[in-house]
Parts: structure tokens; sequence; C-alpha cells
């Protein structure tokens, strides 16, 4: 590796081969990938430079994995999800079937002060086990977020591929992982690294950066960079690219028919190169590749053999939620956990059963089905990536309007004057209506009846007829809408319509470009 960057370079690498991975921020440290994307970022503050990494640390966890009885072992994979915010409750579960950590979904995020008294619990809940607990979320933005009630609304990650600067997408990272790790969080199943087709993609879509292999793997490896210098262990998802496929994996399993080949043109790029760049963990999807057989990609292990041979992964590899009907319609619990960590997954994540997950595991090691060795293997990279994750200081900018205002994308047929002096707003909700016209009100314009009509339109096929046509959702409505102006904001909280008024007024250029296809009669004004 040559070259060397400034102060503030995150260097996020998993090594589990060697036994490590080290999450830390160093001064004149090598570039991960050299000829990839510059990984530095400027993220304010310091971490504690974790120590050199060598071959002894993977030998010791594999020891230690090794020590632990079958049924410890097998609950040290696994990370059920936790959807009410009872502290105690959770942290006795959590020790009783040593637990590798837990997922927390929106029902467990009412309140910052119940959300730190439940991770303070689930940190504290097994303190003699050698490794801390991992504690997750999906902290996408849009459609998934589960931390909204507390860290307010944040834009779908389209914003990062239509903003398109990747200091500014790092910048923003790692201000929100900062924040995570701030509530006691230490990993965000996120960033999204599938390449969307648009709306025959049933799940993606707007989780997705943008429609181009190559604008998202840039994207990608800034936010996962980000992620990681606030402070969390980012899992890239969903190897080998949800977006690509017409069908919904929470509903039925979807088949990729493409040749390895044009998947290597495709959905596996973003994958290839933050793996490159020396991204931590990887979530496997639930999805059949032809080429690979009939199993989903989270339990064949042709799929975690390409991961592990084909792109030299050697982090943590994750599988996606294991009670979503392409699993459950065809694994029982016991079956699908079992048959995952045979196939090559290290952690179990969202077993339709915890219990039956657990035994069988450990069914399957008893009747030779499953080997000890590969089940510490996975045991082992769970503690590697649990105990470099609480070496890492929570640093990081904190999350700017900049970075909004530079997502929004604007088409219209008069850059110059995007609306008068005085507007009327329609669509959105009540609160949003509010919202905006504060917004603007605050900027000098007058709003109320008359003048330019501002109509706000929801969903990703939202369209409709007025001087300035706005799509907080998708922007694949926009072309059957009528305007003079076109704009997408990629959300209608706060933030996001706080920038739109901005950039409506005139009092910020719109810089935002288009992250997929959209066939309007006007250009972009940027």
């Amino acid at each position: 590796m040559k070259g060397a960057v400034a102060v503030g370079l995150v260097i996020l690498l998993a090594a589990v081969g060697a036994g490590w991975y080290v999450m830390s921020l160093v001064e004149d440290a090598p570039t991960p990938n050299p000829g990839v994307s510059d990984p530095a970022s400027t993220a304010s503050g310091t971490a504690s430079p974790s120590p050199s990494p060598t071959p002894d640390a993977w030998e010791e966890a594999l020891e230690l994995a090794a020590s632990l009885s079958v049924e410890q072992a097998a609950g040290s994979v696994i990370m059920p999800d936790i959807s009410s915010d009872g502290p105690q409750a959770a942290a006795k579960l959590v020790k009783s079937r040593h637990l590798a950590g837990v997922l927390i979904m929106g029902g467990a995020v009412n309140s910052e002060a119940d959300v730190k008294a439940l991770t303070e619990a689930l940190a504290q809940a097994d303190p003699d086990r050698g490794w801390p607990i991992m504690i997750a979320t999906d902290q996408e933005g849009g459609i998934v977020q589960r931390l909204q009630p507390v860290l307010g609304y944040t834009s779908a990650f389209m914003a990062a591929g239509a903003n398109g600067d990747e200091q500014q997408i790092r910048d923003y990272y790692a201000g929100l992982g900062a924040e995570m790790a701030e509530l006691g969080f230490t990993m965000d199943m996120a960033p999204v690294a599938d390449v969307t087709l648009g709306t025959k993609d049933p799940t993606i879509r707007t989780r997705a950066a943008s429609s181009r292999p190559d604008a998202v793997a840039k994207v990608v490896g800034a936010a996962w960079q980000g992620l990681a210098a606030g402070g969390v262990t980012p899992v890239i998802k969903h190897f080998p690219g949800h977006g690509s496929v017409t069908q919904d994996s929470h509903r039925v399993l979807p088949i990729q028919k493409k040749s390895i080949g044009k998947l290597e043109e495709s959905d596996l790029l973003p994958f290839a190169t933050a793996v490159r760049e020396g991204a931590p963990a990887v979530m496997m999807g639930h999805i059949q590749v032809s080429k690979w057989g009939k199993a989903p990609a989270s339990v064949n292990p042709k799929a975690y053999k390409y991961l592990r041979e084909e792109l030299g992964f050697e982090g943590l590899a994750v599988t996606d939620a294991m009670n979503m009907k392409a699993i459950t319609d065809r694994y029982g619990p016991g079956k699908a956990a079992a048959t995952a960590v045979k196939a090559g997954a290290d952690l179990v994540v969202m077993p339709a059963n915890l219990d039956k997950a657990i035994d069988g595991i450990v069914n399957a090691v008893e009747k030779g089905t499953l080997k000890r060795e590969r089940l510490n293997e996975a045991a082992a990279r769970v503690i590697i990536t649990a105990r470099a994750q609480a070496q890492t200081a929570p640093s990081g900018t904190s999350r700017t309007a900049q970075f909004v205002e530079g997502s929004i994308v604007v088409a219209a047929k008069n850059c110059e004057a995007l609306i008068g002096k005085q507007v009327t707003i329609k669509g959105g909700t009540s609160g949003q209506r509010e919202t905006l016209e504060k917004a603007l009100a605050d900027r000098g314009v007058e709003v109320g009846s008359g003048g330019t009509t501002i109509l706000l339109v929801e969903g990703d096929r939202g369209h409709g007829t007025a001087d300035v046509v706005v799509a907080t959702g998708g922007p694949w409505g926009l072309p059957n809408s009528k305007a003079q102006t076109y704009v997408a904001t990629w959300g209608a909280g706060g933030a996001q319509l706080r920038a739109l008024a901005a950039v409506l007024s005139g009092d910020v250029a719109p810089r935002g470009t288009w992250p997929v296809s959209v066939k309007l009669p006007y250009g972009t004004c940027n």
C-alpha cells in the first residue's frame, strides 16, 4: 500500500485471518485501498488508537471460543431483536443465553433516557464473558430508521447519492455514528450497498444510494468510513445485492438470474469496493443466485466462498433477519441457524425463535453435521469484532444542514427564480406544511393564498400539478407531474423541509444531481 493521508484518516481494517480488525484515527497512516477513493476524513476529535494487530489476537479469540460450552458458543453467534425497552429483561436474556448481542427495534425506542437505560443494562449484562455485547440497530435513514424518535428524521440514503460529495457524506455519517455511540450503540446495520432498479425494485429503492454501481460504491465507502469514525461498526448490506431483483425477500425468495460476470459489473461492485477498503462486516441477503444453486445466499456455502475467496473478505459475515419469509418458508428456526453457520455465517440475526435457533446449532454440532471448529471460528469473529468496536472512541462532526441542502435536487424551467415573494403550500401533512411555511417565512417569503403554488407529494410514485412539485419520497413520480420546477428532498422531516426552504428562496444554490434516471422537461439547476 502506498501514500499517506492527513490526520483524521479512518482506518477500519478487517482481517480475521490474522485475528483482528482495528478502528482508529491516526496520523500519516497508509490508505487502506489506494486507487479507490481517498478515505481521509476531517471528522473532528480523536479516537484511541488500537494496539497493533497480531496473529496472537486471533488465536486467543479461537481459544476463548473453544473454551465455551456448545450451548454458550451457539448463543455467542446469535443476535435476536429487542422490541421492548425493559432493560433488566433484555440484560437477563443476553446473559442467560450467552448472546452475541441484540438488535434494538423501534418498539424499544421511546426516549433518549429509555434508550440509554436499555443500552447501559445490555453493556453490563455479562461483564465476565471476556468480550463486549454487540448493541445494534437499523439506522439507514428514510423508511428504515429505528432511532427517529430520539435522533429525528434522517434523510433516505439516496440523499447521499444525490449529494455526491464524499467529504460531506463522511462527515454527516460520522456525526450520525457519534450520536448513535452516545446512545450506547456499537453497530449499525447500514449502509445499503444495493444498486436499485427503481420502481421495479420492491424493497430497496431510496434505501440505495443510486442506480449506478460506481456511484453506490463511492457513497457507501464514504458512509461506512463516517459511521466507523463516529464510533459504531458499519454492516454493509445486502450481499450479493437486493436492488436488482423484483421480489421482496421479506415475502418470498428473490431469484437473481444474472451471471456472476454480470453481477461483478453491477450488484457486486459496491461490495467488492467496500471489502477492498476494509469494511468490517457484510450482511448476507436472502437472495437466490442461480449460478450458486437454489439456496439463499445467507445459507449458501458458495456465496460465502465467493465473499471470502474471490473478494478476500476476512471480517464478520452477518445474516439478514432470519424471520423473513425467504427463510421461514424453507427452514425451521433451528435448521436455518445451523445451516447458516455451517455455510459460513458468523452472526445469525433475528431468528424466528431464539431457543430453537440455539438448539438447532447445538444439535447440529452434537450430530456432527456442523463442525465445532466452524462454530468456534464464527464465535471468534464475533469476539474480535466486539472487542475492536469497544476500543474505538466516538468522534466526528455534527450532522449539519449542509449535507441535506446539498442533496436537494432541482430541475426547473427558470433556475434563477424558483418561487415568487408569495407562495401557497399544498399536499403533505399539516405538520409538514407548517414546518415549510415557517422556514420560508423566516427567509422573507410570504405564505398564504396565491403566488407560487408548492405541492408536496409523498411515496416513490407521488405526482401532481403545481408551479413547484416536491417529491418527498422517491423521485419516480415526477415525470408524471406538471410543473415549472421539480424537486426531490429524500424526506419530509424538519431538516429536509428547512433545506427545501433555503433552496427555493434562493439563499442556498441547489447542488444535488439525480442518482437515478428521472426524465423531465428541464435540466437540473446545479
